[in-house]
This record gives C-alpha cells, structure tokens and sequence, in this order.
C-alpha cells in the first residue's frame, strides 16, 4: 500500500476540490445541486479567517479524499465547534482507512483547539455510519430542516396562513445537498441549532 499523507487544504488545490465535489454530487445523485465555481471556493479560502477550510488525502496515485469544514460557534455551548461540510474518498480508494485518517486528522485539529465536532451524513450512507462509529462519534436524533430562498421569499409574501404541520408532506424540507439556503436543526428536546 502507498503511503498516504493527509496535509491542510490550499488555493492550489481548488480545481481538484471541484473536480471531487462534482464525484461527490453524482454519488449521491444529486449532480445539478453542487454550484460551486471556482471563484466562489478561491475567494472563500482568500477570507481572513478562511470561511471554510479542508484536509486533503493524497498517495502516490494523487488526491484521494478529503474533508471540507467550517468553525462555527453555539449559543449553547458559549464556543466553536468544527461542523464538517464534507468527507469524500474517491472510490479507487475506498476500503483503505483514508476516510479515517481524515478523520483523524480532524480530530488533531479539534482537540488541540478544544472544539467539538458536528456533522450530518446522509441516513442510508452505511458505509459511513460504519466509519463514525467506528471512531467513537455518537449519533443525534435530529432533523435537518433546509429552508432554500425561494422557499423563504414565498413565505414572505404569501397572504394565506402556512398549512397545517399535518398537511406537509413527509419530504418537505428535505432539499439536496449544498442547496443555497438557511439549514435549522431542531432537536428533541425542543432546541435548535
């Protein structure tokens, strides 16, 4: 096996971050919802602090993975937390550990700043279930509510009362993936995030 070297993501390093994102989107069969252009990540990762930062996985054969994640902070908590947008290896590459190696990487990075780490997965993605159990990582029972602009402009200028919590059918709020809106998580116990 070659050996991998997982190594902090760079502008340099875009065009192969697209390249995956678009692998990623046609995995999960959502092609038409990643948007992302290359201007977009170059002048994200340009900020002061980045707005989004990665881990790239790489062996002799080139990139092989990687993982995308924001800082965000919890009312909650009162401190930031590591949320992770993406963890992806290419599937040449699956079944050698690099998704836990990022992973591992990740959490380098999070204990050394003390910041936890969140993230949301796809609920029929067994592979990776596999993987965060296998890391420790402890599941939440949450819904993700995705609440996309047009969504959010009907709202605003309809005249009619929403309907009722029963008349939603059972997909609404779903969305697709990097879908450009506002996300809330409500949690059982009545909070959100």
């Amino acid at each position: 096996m070659t050996e991998l070297t997982v190594r902090p993501l760079g502008t340099a390093d875009v065009p192969m971050l697209l390249d995956m994102l678009r692998e990623l989107a046609a995995f999960t069969g959502a092609p038409a919802a990643m948007t992302a252009q290359r201007a977009d990540l170059d002048e994200a990762l340009a900020e002061v602090p980045p707005r989004f930062r990665g881990l790239i996985a790489e062996d002799g054969s080139g990139v092989v993975g990687y993982v995308t994640y924001t800082i965000d902070y919890s009312v909650w908590t009162g401190g930031d937390f590591i949320h992770i947008d993406d963890v992806y290896v290419r599937d040449r590459a699956r079944g050698r550990g690099i998704g836990r190696q990022l992973m591992r990487a990740l959490a380098d990075i999070g204990v050394s700043q003390a910041m936890r780490v969140r993230w949301e997965m796809a609920s029929d993605n067994a592979g990776a279930r596999r993987l965060y159990a296998g890391i420790g990582a402890e599941p939440e029972d949450k819904t993700i509510w995705r609440w996309p602009v047009a969504a959010m402009d009907s709202f605003l200028n309809r005249s009619e009362p929403p309907p009722a919590p029963d008349a939603v059918p059972s997909e609404a709020g779903r969305g697709l993936p990097g879908e450009d809106g506002f996300i809330l998580v409500l949690r059982r116990d009545g909070g959100t995030d």
